[in-house]
């Protein structure tokens, strides 16, 4: 009788225990997604961060190229100003054929426009909606220039809100873009 008694207990043990470890396995499933759901947060931050690095070496290696151009063609420096702003440079510029040949007469700003309309539709082409914003200074042999594209994991704000980056350390020219979206990378050529 007492072995009987001692059976119904053990199993009336092992019972509730079976319970508590079913509720151990559920929480440790639940800790566990938590975990894999954070590192899937950083790992998308890490892909747009490289990405917006790849734009930027982008952007260094088109400025370099428009660096080039400028100092083989000093004479017609004035002649690379870019002042249009980002949403009218939409479309690609049209390339003129004037400096192409050896017998097509090509004075330096004509070479400068050539240069300019090249260099644009490079940049639109390695770069989201690349554009440019360029003001030569013909008095210190230099020119600011801004290459800019359109970050494709930032989306434009509302009119309604207020962005702190929109009054304070932005990095477009001011009469650039007013758009959140649109990234801006500086460079100071000297000639």
């Amino acid at each position: 009788m007492l072995a009987a008694h001692f059976s119904s207990v053990k199993s009336s043990a092992r019972k509730r225990v079976g319970g508590a470890s079913l509720i151990e396995v559920l929480v440790s499933v639940l800790l566990a997604s938590i975990g894999l759901l954070a590192l899937s947060g950083a790992n998308v931050v890490s892909i747009r961060y490289s990405k917006m690095s790849q734009y930027r070496g982008t952007a260094t290696m088109l400025a370099a190229d428009l660096a080039e151009r400028m100092r083989s063609n000093q004479a017609g420096l004035a002649s690379y100003a870019v002042a249009d702003d980002f949403a009218a440079q939409a479309t690609p510029p049209t390339v003129s054929t004037a400096c192409e040949t050896y017998s097509s007469p090509c004075t330096s700003a004509t070479l400068a426009a050539y240069d300019l309309a090249n260099w644009k539709i490079l940049v639109r082409a390695q770069l989201p909606e690349g554009s440019v914003y360029v003001t030569p200074s013909t008095a210190v042999l230099a020119a600011d220039v801004w290459v800019a594209w359109r970050d494709p994991a930032v989306a434009a704000p509302s009119e309604n809100t207020t962005d702190a980056r929109s009054t304070t350390g932005k990095e477009c020219p001011s009469n650039f873009s007013s758009d959140q979206s649109v990234r801006c990378s500086y460079f100071r050529i000297n000639i």
